[in-house]
């Protein structure tokens, strides 16, 4: 009887102590890891911070309207051709947000010429507009993937421009040549070929609003004053370094 007793009260006061003990041992379990999926997308998103130099090249598309304000008349001469520069930039990236400041320059080969004059010889008058370079200085900003960035740019468009006409019957020609300052607007794609390598694909556009081109005389044949406006499509690919 008595043995039974003391085997009833061992056991009242044991399980109690072995429940608490059970508890404590759960609560000191470490946490569980994270998800394998979770780490390998934190590892894949790259960072895009930090400077970068590159070079690129593309297809510069014009429009160049040249009006002549005494008789209303006006001519679109629109110059075409390719371009290749280089690239300079830093940027900083807070989580996937990525924004930085970068510039360029860039040797254009844009011109055209059109015929002015009237039949039968329409070539006896021309004009012709040129892109000699162009340069930016602009801000961008974009959104990261793992391996790609969308962004978009803006900022401050110069350029050599270059107007001419003709008067092929005296073989005289009247030339204006001057530096444009304008603004320009852009979006593209970055895409991460290696840990410090990327390629780029981007559009720009670039307007240099219009600017009065003053009258000239050369030798004896005069050229009216004229009214140049100008703005530029590019598109272009580049590739660049991260350091």
């Amino acid at each position: 009887m008595i043995t039974r007793f003391g085997l009833t009260l061992a056991a009242l006061i044991l399980c109690p102590v072995l429940g608490a003990g059970h508890v404590a041992a759960a609560d000191l379990r470490l946490p569980a890891s994270p998800p394998p999926q979770a780490l390998a997308a934190s590892a894949a998103l790259l960072s895009w911070a930090g400077p970068y130099l590159g070079v690129q090249g593309g297809y510069l598309s014009g429009r160049s309207e040249v009006s002549f304000p005494a008789t209303g008349e006006f001519h679109f001469v629109d110059p075409k051709g390719a371009t290749v520069g280089a690239t300079a930039g830093f940027s900083a990236q807070w989580g996937r947000i990525v924004a930085g400041l970068e510039g360029d320059v860039n040797f254009v080969d844009a011109r055209a010429t059109i015929d002015t004059g009237f039949a039968p010889v329409p070539s006896v008058t021309q004009l012709q507009s040129a892109v000699n370079w162009n340069s930016h200085l602009r801000g961008r900003i974009g959104y990261a993937f793992p391996r790609t960035l969308l962004f978009a740019s803006g900022g401050l468009a110069i350029a050599g421009v270059e107007s001419k006409a003709f008067d092929n019957a005296s073989g005289t020609v009247a030339n204006w040549s001057d530096t444009r300052i304008g603004w320009s607007i852009g979006a593209g794609a970055e895409f991460r070929v290696a840990p410090q390598g990327s390629v780029r694909l981007e559009y720009l556009y670039d307007n240099y609003g219009s600017k009065m081109l003053g009258a000239q005389t050369v030798g004896v044949t005069a050229f009216g004053e004229r009214e140049s406006r100008l703005d530029t499509h590019t598109v272009r690919a580049g590739v660049y370094w991260r350091f």
